[in-house]
């Protein structure tokens, strides 16, 4: 960057901090990390201070410095003491960029100078903006202060011209608030601290009517437990309707036609992969990036190259080696089925359920509901039906139901309570996905059908687990349900069988066990 002077000053009298700039902040003291920082900008660089220690530092890094033991700078004086001081200095634009910001960053820096360039009559200013209400005070009486927009100072930097400084026109240069914590309290230090040792973990997610919901809804359920690293969502673009309408309301999402290259420009720490098996290219150049790799539901070649593989959906392992993790003892369940209260009866049947996952593709809720309308009117059941987000088939049911002489019916669309949904009821009838581990979980005895062969191969869902499982959906599963549900209603012996086999299930705590081994890997 020619015609540019960064200066950085570094006056140990100003510290909030005792030895606030020499002090080690996630391994490297503050002062060096603003050295590091302007580094990558210019390497025409010069501090100000009024310290022998910073004065030695410089000298190690080889970076020019100007010392003044008497030097005071404050915000009203700042930006002429520096001129006087760069005045003789061949350079036109001055940097101004102090240590005490150090999450605002080199590409930052670059940004801002870029701005400035594009305006140089201005003097460019950082600032945050100010978001909250702000008052005055009128006869021992709080008054708001109507306002647009508002703006704090932020001490990162000024960037001007020599030559145009006596104008004193000012422009701001907006910084995120994650970047703008300015070091004024241990507070502020402890703060920049923690965000400065996160990790970067993206999880890469298919989802929409045909695969189902399950992958997007696993990978949330992991991310809202971590809480100390960035959390970001990379999908294939043909993903970008289903990962955004559900991912996007807490994550950063990013949609791609190469979803290998946008990960890799993240440069992230830990990529957890939930989007079925993963080719060899994919994960070498992973680990050729130095990326450490989790995968779920992955049994393919190249998942013995994986850090961590979790395959819950099936009990018999398809692979050797100690990174594989296999069946129900590796199920996660929503944060909502933390407290949510079992079923303990089979002796009597009063509410059912039914959900055949996100998005249903072969409408099998409409199937079921046919199929066991007779029992249920016959036995006064109340159905209750729960449909997800991308159920495809909504308002044929809407009118299936609303045409319907039995009015026992309640419908739940994209529900975010299906636990309380489950703990009122006795039996199930479901996909055989993640919500049959939910059922297990709740001791409900379930009745499930496969949407497809890759389902099918999930099995967890037998009799001895506390299921009757119809296999994959097709003509003659109508028929086949309507039989078992009858059954299953009016055989108590039954029941009790298939409540014994479940009961024994809890999987609350394996939530924390699967994430407490992906974070060891960071």
């Amino acid at each position: 960057m020619d015609n540019l002077l960064l200066v950085i000053p570094a006056i140990k009298k100003n510290a909030v901090i005792p030895d606030q700039l020499v002090r080690k902040l996630n391994g490297v003291t503050l002062f060096q990390r603003a050295i590091n920082t302007a580094l990558d900008i210019t390497n025409k660089i010069l501090v100000v201070t009024d310290s022998e220690e910073i004065s030695l530092i410089c000298d190690r890094n080889g970076i020019n410095f100007y010392k003044d033991k008497d030097l005071r700078l404050n915000s009203e004086n700042i930006l002429e003491i520096i001129y006087s001081i760069v005045k003789p200095y061949k350079e036109d634009n001055i940097f101004l960029y102090r240590a005490n910001t150090p999450l605002v960053d080199s590409e930052i820096l670059k940004d801002a100078y870029a701005t400035f360039k594009r305006d140089s009559l201005k003097i460019l200013m950082s600032v945050k903006s100010n978001n909250k209400n702000i008052f005055f005070m009128e006869n021992d009486t709080l008054k708001p202060i109507e306002r647009d927009v508002s703006y704090g100072e932020l001490k990162a930097f000024y960037i001007f011209s020599k030559k145009n400084l006596a104008l004193k026109d000012f422009k701001p240069y907006i910084l995120d608030s994650e970047k703008s914590i300015e070091i004024e309290s241990y507070q502020d230090w402890w703060v920049c601290e923690k965000i400065l040792r996160r990790k970067r973990i993206v999880f890469n997610v298919i989802g929409d009517s045909c695969i189902g919901m399950g992958h997007i809804y696993r990978s949330l359920t992991i991310a809202k437990e971590i809480n100390d690293h960035e959390i970001i969502f990379v999908c294939d673009e043909k993903y970008n309707f289903a990962v955004n309408n559900i991912a996007s309301k807490y994550h950063k999402v990013f949609s791609s036609s190469n979803v290998l290259k946008t990960i890799l420009d993240l440069k992230p720490d830990l990529v957890i992969n939930d989007c079925l098996n993963n080719d060899e290219m994919y994960i070498n150049s992973l680990k050729n990036a130095n990326v450490k790799i989790v995968s779920f539901e992955d049994i393919s070649e190249s998942s013995r190259y994986v850090d961590l593989v979790f395959n819950e959906l099936f009990e018999i392992p398809q692979k050797d080696g100690k990174n594989y993790f296999w069946g129900h003892k590796y199920t996660l369940l929503r944060d909502e089925f933390d407290d949510a209260k079992r079923n303990d009866n089979f002796k009597n049947v009063n509410s059912i359920l039914l959900s055949f996952g996100g998005s249903d593709p072969n409408n099998l809720t409409l199937v079921a509901l046919k199929s066991i309308l007779k029992t249920s009117m016959q036995y006064e059941l109340k159905i209750n039906i729960v449909c997800g987000s991308a159920y495809a088939y909504e308002e044929e049911l809407k009118d299936f139901i609303a045409n319907c002489k039995y009015k026992n019916i309640f419908l739940f669309i994209n529900s975010v309570a299906m636990s309380k949904i489950m703990e009122e009821c006795q039996i199930a009838i479901s996909s055989n996905g993640r919500t049959a581990y939910e059922l297990a979980d709740m001791h409900i005895p379930t009745i499930v059908i496969s949407h497809h062969e890759r389902e099918a191969t999930h099995t967890f869902t037998s009799l001895q687990n506390g299921f009757i499982n119809l296999g994959v959906f097709d003509k003659k599963t109508a028929i086949k349900l309507e039989e078992k549900f009858k059954k299953l209603v009016e055989d108590t012996d039954y029941r009790e069988l298939l409540f014994n086999n479940i009961k024994k299930y809890d999987f609350r705590s394996n939530k924390n066990k699967v994430i407490s081994k992906i974070l060891e890997l960071l």
